[in-house]
């Protein structure tokens, strides 16, 4: 009898937004290597370009849209075609200090980092673009900075509590049609992002933070490895958790 890995995607076609740079195209290329297709969703159609023509086309397609318009989250609900998995990884971050948030800026990042994701999933659900009974799964790529309260991460922090506490409901609306959620808080993972923290925050002090890490910084391809895991029919008895992926910066403290 052929035995089949648990952790393929064989067959399996997932939807990535975020697709274009960092960690969403590092879980489209990890998607791919796994057996799966994959529907990357970015505003870069450059770079979405890039991804399919590394990738192939036979394995990896794209639809370019703004989440942050209603109009772009329709473009995509109507261009996809069904699919077993979503993983929602765009994003942004910015640092302020609570004594100069104004409101567009809690709005910006809201907008992208929370209302977004939620828009676009409630259509897929309501659209049916996304299989019923053959256990689907939905991926929120959120970060453990909801799980403490560095300085100045406000903006940050208080969309990605927001998406963790929404995966959780979401998995339990979901969980009669057999259609997992499940979420991951990543520590520091160097990547663009990451780098632009150097304009706020001194050299030194990531340089600090970096000793703390037990395992050091983190890669996108991490991520990617963990979100692989949480769309493969080897997490088909888990929903409704957090995945947290710090290299031990939160847990193993001297």
């Amino acid at each position: 009898m052929e035995y089949k890995s648990p952790f393929s995607l064989e067959g399996k076609n997932i939807l990535v937004t975020g697709a274009s740079s960092g960690i969403g195209l590092n879980i489209c290329k990890a998607v791919v290597a796994s057996g799966g297709k994959v529907i990357g969703v970015a505003r870069r159609e450059g770079m979405l370009q890039e991804m399919t023509n590394e990738l192939g086309f036979d394995k990896a397609s794209y639809i370019h849209a703004d989440l942050a318009l209603d109009e772009g989250i329709a473009k995509v609900v109507d261009a996809m075609p069904e699919v077993n998995g979503v993983v929602c990884a765009a994003g942004i971050a910015k640092m302020l200090p609570l004594k100069f948030i104004k409101r567009q800026a809690l709005e910006e990042i809201l907008n992208i980092n929370y209302f977004s994701i939620v828009l676009l999933l409630s259509q897929i659900v309501r659209q049916k673009k996304i299989r019923k009974n053959d256990n689907s799964s939905i991926v929120l790529i959120s970060s453990v900075a909801q799980q403490i309260g560095t300085k100045s991460s406000l903006l940050y922090t208080g969309s990605k509590a927001a998406l963790s506490a929404a995966g959780r409901v979401i998995a339990n609306e979901l969980s009669s049609q057999k259609i997992r959620v499940n979420s991951i808080e990543p520590g520091m993972v160097q990547t663009a992002m990451a780098s632009e923290m150097e304009d706020v925050v001194s050299r030194e002090s990531i340089d600090k933070d970096k000793e703390k890490y037990p395992l050091g910084y983190g890669t996108a391809a991490d991520v990617a490895n963990a979100t692989v895991f949480l769309l493969a029919e080897a997490s088909k008895w888990m929903t409704g958790q957090s995945l947290t992926l710090d290299g031990g910066r939160y847990k193993l403290i001297d």
